[in-house]
């Protein structure tokens, strides 16, 4: 698998912006301009995923301190249950070797319509070794469970996360639900 920054070559935008619209409702993501304009800062990073010059996904991270965390993952489509998804987490976890790795899923619950697809999410992050952190966040409205590969994460470096990566104006509508 080939990895290409952002940074280095932002015209894989054109490969990464359907898939970020497309793999995300619109209550969990940011405008697309607000998304890739984020990646000026230098902790922000975004990464295109190609097999044999074909773009099978895309992940972006942010670094605060011994702590990247993988903000968005996502495998097109037609690549999906073929180990693509997992190949991209084992390509951050080498590229960050030595942090810990955190990561957010939707909260599994019954209660929700796409239940099935949710406990699909966290038996995926599971079988890819990540471990729930002890906090569930609500973001803009959406409750998500926190995973990592590593050391527990506080809430409190949650936030200083999402102030580093995309201001302190986020913070108003980040809170711990447990």
């Amino acid at each position: 698998m080939v990895i290409i920054s952002y940074k280095t070559n932002p015209n894989i935008r054109k490969d990464i912006e359907p898939l970020f619209i497309s793999a995300f409702p619109r209550e969990e993501r940011p405008e697309p301009g607000f998304f890739f304009s984020s990646f000026d800062k230098s902790n922000n990073e975004l990464y295109g995923f190609y097999n044999n010059d074909i773009f099978v996904g895309f992940a972006s991270t942010i670094i605060y301190k011994d702590i990247c965390y993988i903000f968005f993952l996502a495998v097109s489509e037609q690549y999906r249950n073929q180990g693509f998804g997992s190949g991209i987490l084992t390509e951050l976890k080498k590229l960050y070797k030595g942090h810990t790795i955190l990561l957010c899923y939707e909260v599994v619950d019954y209660k929700y319509p796409d239940y099935e697809n949710r406990k699909r999410r966290e038996q995926f992050y599971k079988k890819n070794g990540f471990k729930e952190n002890p906090m569930i966040t609500n973001e803009f409205g959406v409750e998500f469970q926190t995973a990592v590969i590593g050391r527990p994460i506080s809430f409190r470096e949650y936030q200083e996360i999402f102030k580093i990566g995309f201001g302190e104006f986020t913070l108003k509508h980040l809170k711990e639900v447990k």
